[in-house]
């Protein structure tokens, strides 16, 4: 069963003459019909979702231009999904290779940068055994996939293994830990999914409370994948730590009570909703 596009539209209160769904129809036509099924309850909020990508993905992409120069370098997107960030970093002049497991989310991709003329390569590949030399990218990003993956640890180190010495890793994703995601976890919006193993995840999602299917494996912990980027070589340059220390910096004169807001931003790692890691590879990791 599938549902046309201008119905999913209507449904989700979105105007068939919205911008983005106008420039992205060849590539939201394809999204309706092969990815999303027509019974989740949460078809129109996908729909909703997937307008805003581009402006949240080039915001993701302005952020990681902050630590990394992306004119001309090699980037590589791991767990690309639907191409929203390889459009939003080649936008900034990258040479982008957006990676995934799965051939319709690849040709969607393929569509939707076609559908913003981004020059883009586009492979199929697993994040824990990536098809490229080692030190062979500028810029590796790796953006809301790591509770999807099958084995995290051993996608991080293969992020490590093929960033090239003093490159750089852009790393977030969702907080096992969060009391926000335990109230409603950043998925399906139901309480408690985000601490359950994945066989009891899908089926509670599934089965209980009828979703078409269960996608995530187990959330992680930022302070345990910034532990394994130190492991791997990587120095972390940016973190929850650096966040709460500039916030506070700004609110209090001559930083009186750092120490309490380093503190702070150590607790967020864990236990905000997202974490966000930066890491630099150093070059004794080659």
């Amino acid at each position: 069963m599938t549902l046309s596009l201008d119905a999913l539209a209507r449904e989700a209160g979105v105007d068939v003459g919205h911008p983005t769904l106008s420039r992205e129809r060849p590539f939201l036509d394809h999204w309706a019909k092969h990815l999303l099924d027509a019974r989740d309850p949460q078809r129109a909020r996908w729909l909703r979702l997937e307008l805003d990508q581009i402006v949240r993905n080039r915001t993701i992409a302005r952020e990681v231009a902050r630590f990394a120069p992306l004119d001309g370098a090699r980037v590589l997107e791991v767990g690309c999904q639907l191409g929203a960030l390889p459009v939003a970093l080649a936008e900034l002049g990258a040479a982008v290779t957006g990676v995934d497991v799965d051939d319709a989310l690849l040709a969607g991709a393929r569509l939707r940068a076609g559908c913003y003329g981004a020059r883009a390569d586009f492979a199929r590949a697993e994040a824990e055994a990536l098809p490229f030399d080692d030190n062979r990218f500028d810029v590796v990003t790796f953006v809301d996939v790591i509770e999807h993956v099958r084995d995290p640890r051993a996608a991080v180190r293969e992020l490590a293994r093929v960033l090239r010495p003093g490159g750089t890793l852009y790393l977030f994703g969702p907080n096992r830990l969060s009391p926000a995601n335990l109230r409603a976890d950043p998925h399906y919006q139901l309480f408690g999914v985000s601490v359950m193993p994945h066989w009891m995840g899908e089926f509670y999602v599934t089965r209980v409370r009828s979703f078409p299917r269960y996608e995530v494996g187990v959330l992680p912990v930022g302070s345990r994948v910034a532990r394994w980027l130190r492991d791997d070589g990587l120095r972390v340059v940016h973190s929850p730590v650096d966040d709460a220390e500039r916030w506070w910096r700004a609110r209090v004169p001559a930083g009186a009570g750092v120490g309490l807001a380093r503190l702070w931003g150590h607790v967020r790692t864990s236990a905000a909703s997202l974490f966000r890691l930066v890491a630099v590879k150093g070059a004794s990791a080659s």
